[in-house]
């Protein structure tokens, strides 16, 4: 047998090096991908756009291939680039998820946790809870991206979308955290002036803050139980509002009566700066099947940090 000799011990570490650079090059180029531009990839890395760029160019100087349709509007895979993009891209989830594994084996959970919701519902409900699991898992990094439109999970390259309405469809891991009933509230100071409602009839005579969003209607609706028959109440049309967060703050400041989800104004309740005008009826202005949903990719191995992540908020339900 030959003696390994100096060269070759070059050699094998310039292949090895090579192949780290392929596999960086290889992430790069999927992220772009997926992302659809170079500044999108810089600002996840921190980096500069041109050396996200520069690494696509040479991975496309490597292949003799042209992967991306580059104008000045539009970044768009050309026929090759999808085709390797098809290839590779199972190879690179692949070799993420080995990692994961081997890093889960030996070490606490760690690594990058990308997670998704809305304002309203990261700023009352979620954020609170970051403060418990960051100090039960401090190698976990959260990154919680707050936006009410709705975004491409696996496009963006998330984690865990945490979805508010009525059953989530699509192929993805999907799984009801909580269910959410709706609560007409006001605060004290209008109901010193209005006069608090007996029934949620009287709700007629009342000022409504409403959300102006074109799937919430403009008629409230409420119920003692499933089986009862429904109360629909149109209040007077004060005050009409996009956001939940501007909702809740204009029923603390006495503007009205706002039909809210429990999660947005349970602390509010608790110390009596918004009052349950009916505790015993449920409201609606959509539906009353709504409920929060943990949405995650469909992956043959979910990562440590996720698993602690979702036993985390499931063990601090609603409330």
């Amino acid at each position: 047998m030959r003696e390994t000799g100096f060269h070759d011990i070059l050699s094998c570490i310039k292949c090895r090096n090579e192949l780290a650079l392929d596999l960086n090059l290889l992430k790069t180029f999927a992220d772009v991908a997926r992302r659809g531009s170079f500044a999108a990839v810089a600002r996840d890395e921190g980096v500069d756009p041109s050396s996200v760029s520069r690494r696509v160019a040479a991975l496309e100087q490597a292949l003799s291939l042209t992967l991306f349709e580059r104008t000045t509007r539009r970044l768009a895979l050309t026929e090759a680039g999808r085709l390797y993009l098809a290839q590779v891209g199972s190879i690179i989830e692949a070799i993420e998820e080995a990692a994961d594994i081997a890093r889960d084996a030996v070490t606490e959970p760690s690594g990058l946790l990308r997670i998704t919701t809305s304002v309203a519902f990261g700023e009352r409900w979620l954020t609170p809870r970051l403060g418990p699991f960051r100090s039960a898992y401090p190698r976990v990094e959260v990154e919680l991206i707050l936006t009410d439109a709705e975004i491409d999970i696996a496009a963006e390259g998330i984690d865990l979308a945490l979805r508010l309405g009525p059953q989530v469809e699509g192929s993805f891991i999907v799984s009801k955290l909580f269910d959410v009933h709706y609560h007409a509230v006001a605060a004290r100071a209008y109901l010193d002036v209005a006069g608090p409602p007996d029934s949620p009839s009287d709700l007629a005579t009342r000022d409504g803050i409403f959300f102006a969003l074109p799937r919430f209607g403009s008629a409230w609706r409420f119920r003692k139980t499933p089986t009862d028959t429904l109360i629909e109440v149109r209040p007077n049309p004060t005050l009409a509002i996009s956001s939940a967060l501007a909702v809740r703050r204009a029923a603390l400041e006495g503007l009205g009566v706002a039909l809210l989800a429990d999660w947005t104004v349970a602390e509010d309740l608790e110390t009596g700066r918004l009052i349950d005008l009916f505790p015993d009826y449920e409201g609606s202005a959509t539906g009353f099947d709504t409920a929060v949903w943990t949405v995650f990719p469909s992956r043959d191995y979910v990562p440590a940090r996720l698993r602690v992540f979702l036993d985390h908020i499931r063990d601090r339900g609603s409330a």
